[in-house]
């Protein structure tokens, strides 16, 4: 007897998600970090393949989602559950986390220099450190045209332009040379100076560093450190060179190699070469070319 032929619906093909990043145009890289596009629609992605996982930050962020949603769901050691708007604003990150895409996630998001951003809009950024915040609950008027040009763009291309138009526009008043050169400065940079180059005493450098850029000026200062730490050793690892971890915690304004280490494992959650490694291997990464101080 015959054994009644089975049929089995193909699975369809699902696609790995897509993480993009650029540079912005020269005449936003004094305001924008970097612009950042992850599209995981019809990926499929289930358990543990639905996380985001991000280092500690010292930037804030305006972040559209386009298709989908996500909760924030661990920050630091600390396991939450936060819905996180269509439009948001993130404020300095002290510490990693985690979100978690709720349905097929198509993001697009601006990365500012903190005190550029502070500059942009006006927002006491001390009030959105660790936090992610519906973006019209704390931005002014002049920058609702702008977060709805960004959903309306057919394309990353012109949502890039629409960031990169209104810091053309709005930008000029910004006066951002102190905070450029104290980025720079890095470790050379002492309390002292901080408070010189800002026109403050030391009592008043805390709460200006709180408002302009979202965390207290050490804690700034280490979480610039670390990221300019990390750009540097996943540099080298690209290139092929070996990184000499000593040499390169010293070279970085670290005391010796465990006080890097210790950082590392605070902030980001791996260390430096070995994040670096993980990065290498995702095939889907597009990577810019280079990268700002």
């Amino acid at each position: 007897m015959r054994h009644p032929t089975a049929f089995h619906a193909a699975r369809p093909s699902l696609r790995s998600p897509v993480t993009r990043i650029w540079l912005p145009g020269a005449g936003a890289a004094g305001f924008v970090y970097a612009f950042i596009a992850r599209d995981a629609r019809g990926c499929g992605l289930e358990g543990a393949a639905r996380l985001n996982r991000f280092p500690a930050g010292a930037y804030c962020s305006i972040n559209w989602f386009l298709d989908g949603r996500v909760d924030i769901v661990a920050h630091g050691g600390d396991t939450v559950r936060r819905p996180v708007a269509r439009c948001a604003v993130g404020g300095c990150q002290t510490a990693p986390f985690a979100s978690e895409n709720e349905g097929d996630v198509h993001a697009f998001i601006a990365m500012f220099y903190p005190d550029a951003f502070h500059a942009l809009f006006g927002v006491d950024l001390a009030a959105l450190q660790n936090r992610f915040v519906d973006a019209l609950e704390v931005l002014p008027v002049h920058a609702t045209a702008l977060l709805d040009a960004v959903f309306a763009a057919g394309d990353d291309d012109a949502r890039r332009r629409a960031i990169e138009d209104f810091v053309a526009r709005h930008g000029q008043a910004a006066a951002l040379p102190v905070w450029t050169r104290m980025r720079r400065l890095g470790g050379r940079l002492t309390l002292a100076l901080a408070s010189k180059l800002l026109g403050v005493g030391p009592r008043q450098l805390q709460r200006v560093a709180l408002r302009q850029a979202g965390a207290s000026l050490q804690t700034t200062l280490r979480l610039w450190r670390g990221q300019r730490s990390f750009l540097l050793a996943q540099r080298a690892y690209f290139a092929g060179r070996k990184v000499d971890m000593a040499d390169h915690a010293l070279a970085n304004d670290y005391a010796d190699q465990s006080h890097m280490v210790r950082d590392c494992k605070r902030d980001r959650t791996h260390a430096d070469a070995a994040r670096a490694r993980r990065r290498a291997g995702r095939s889907r990464l597009d990577l810019p070319t280079g990268a700002p101080p």
